[in-house]
């Protein structure tokens, strides 16, 4: 019990950890997770430049445009130091899909206008920072999905075979 002016104790999780939760409440959702052969240092930032690094990584998408960013408190509930709101275009087999994202160090989401994709990306430092624990997540998060989940796993593994190949190449 806590008596005046102390607080409750807080719970945190870490990215990965948000992301699993996350993943384990949509029936369609499809993730990986493992290590790469990259530092954290160098392997989020480059993930976290989606213009750059998802088109590269992703077997979907052909290119990402950011059209709008803004930072900390513009972020939403929660966002801490360093955390950005985007809108972004997403292209894949001709068709721009609009997403918002929310990226912080080691986590982002990106909800696609309309609920008709989510993807997440999450990462933490592994072995000391020496290489880095993914966990990339795409799903259909509209009722009567869950039939898609063995498409969406095989991009999913698709995708984290391609990351694993370019981190291992040094980006």
């Amino acid at each position: 019990m806590t008596g005046p002016g102390q607080q409750w104790p807080v719970a945190s999780l870490g990215p990965i950890a948000r992301a699993r939760a996350l993943g384990a409440s949509i029936p369609s959702a499809a993730w990986t997770e493992g290590i790469l052969d990259a530092p954290y240092g160098t392997a989020w930032p480059w993930v976290a430049d989606l213009e750059v690094s998802v088109p590269r990584f992703d077997t979907q998408v052909r290119k990402i445009r950011v059209l709008d960013r803004s930072e900390g408190a513009g972020a939403g509930p929660g966002a801490g130091p360093g955390a950005e709101k985007l809108r972004i275009t997403a292209s894949t087999l001709g068709i721009a899909v609009p997403f918002d994202v929310r990226l912080e160090d080691g986590f982002c989401l990106m909800q696609a206008r309309a609920r008709i994709y989510l993807v997440l990306m999450a990462a933490e430092p592994h072995d000391d920072g020496a290489h880095t624990r993914f966990f990339h997540l795409e799903a259909i998060p509209l009722p009567g999905t869950r039939f898609l989940r063995g498409h969406l796993q095989r991009v999913v593994d698709a995708d984290f075979a391609n990351l694993s190949r370019l981190a291992a190449q040094g980006f």
